[in-house]
């Protein structure tokens, strides 16, 4: 009996020790073998005021082939601690086949007291092998802000302006100024290219000259520029209603210039009592606010009857005392 008891034990300390052996070599040849610590987090400093920012670092001890995975921050630290931004994760080589994994995280905080930050779950894993561990807790103190007994409430400071810079000028002004010189000179220059000077105006300017003389050189002008035979007839009635416009300044003191049509037949109502000569001067006028603003075609006919129109409607309103022998460097009564 003896015997078997000295036999069993025998038998069972061999199995322990074959036990042990075993552990020995798999410790030995594990891939996680030295990671007694595997993951690390630290704050640079201890404490901070109450709305300062801190540097949170982690770091992790892994296999240089493993993959670490690492649990979702802004779930896993404290409701009292905001991320504000992640600095990118470096890898640090080590001496026996080991990697540090390090990143920077910068936190700050908006409660006064403790902040905890619990232990953080991880996972390496190389091939096969998987390894859980877990950081060990942390502590951050945030410092409220102290409020003398004594001490009296402020208004609040207005907010501060910058002064405008040169270049801040040149960035939105420059190009401004530039767009609206553009604007304005293309706006000249397509007033200027429509704009047109009748050849006949600077006899208009000539005060020794009689009225009737200027309008009548004018029309026989007009006449012989044959403007509406050759397409332009937009052109004719703008320069036809143009001499007889001047033609009212000068003779009947209206200004005829500044009018529209329908003033300038209202003035020359007052003025003229025949009323051939103001049917005359009615269709005239009508006949060219068609072709300027309708758009409308009129015929050979009418352009011609307009001219001939135009030039009775002159000589009816010659002043009595002059005659028609008078010549062109006489003056109107």
């Amino acid at each position: 009996m003896a015997h078997m008891l000295k036999k069993f034990f025998r038998f069972a300390i061999f199995r322990v020790l074959l036990l042990q052996l075993i552990v020995l070599v798999l410790i030995i040849f594990s891939p996680f073998r030295g990671m007694a610590q595997q993951a690390r987090l630290k704050f640079d400093t201890d404490s901070i005021a109450m709305g300062k920012r801190a540097v949170l670092t982690i770091e992790i001890d892994a296999p240089a082939n493993s993959v670490v995975f690492s649990p979702t921050l802004s779930d896993t630290l404290s409701q009292k601690l905001e991320l504000i931004s992640f600095k990118k994760t470096d890898t640090i080589p080590l001496s026996n086949g080991m990697q540090t994994l390090k990143q920077d995280i910068l936190v700050t905080a908006w409660e006064p007291g403790f902040i905890v930050i619990p232990p953080l779950p991880f996972k390496a894993i190389t091939n096969a092998d998987t390894l859980l561990f877990e950081s060990e807790p942390l502590m951050l103190y945030v410092q409220g802000v102290e409020i003398g007994e004594e001490a009296s409430p402020f208004d609040i400071k207005p907010i501060f302006k910058m002064p405008v810079s040169v270049y801040e000028i040149m960035k939105w002004y420059f190009p401004i100024a530039i767009i609206t010189g553009l604007i304005i000179g293309f706006t000249l220059w397509y007033l200027r290219k429509r704009k047109y000077k009748p050849v006949s105006e600077s006899i208009w300017e000539k005060p020794e000259i009689p009225s009737h003389i200027a309008a009548i050189s004018s029309l026989e002008s007009l006449k012989n520029k044959k403007l509406w035979q050759s397409g332009k007839v937009k052109l004719f009635h703008s320069e036809l209603t143009f001499i007889l416009r001047m033609y009212l300044q000068k003779r009947f003191n209206i200004i005829a210039l500044e009018m529209t049509s329908s003033e300038i037949l209202q003035a020359a109502h007052r003025q003229i009592k025949e009323e051939e000569s103001l049917e005359s001067l009615k269709y005239i006028f009508e006949l060219a606010d068609l072709v300027k603003f309708a758009k409308f075609e009129p015929e050979a006919q009418q352009n011609e009857e307009c001219l001939e129109l135009a030039l009775e409607f002159v000589k009816r309103n010659i002043p009595q005392a002059v005659t028609q022998e008078k010549g062109p460097g006489e003056k109107k009564n």
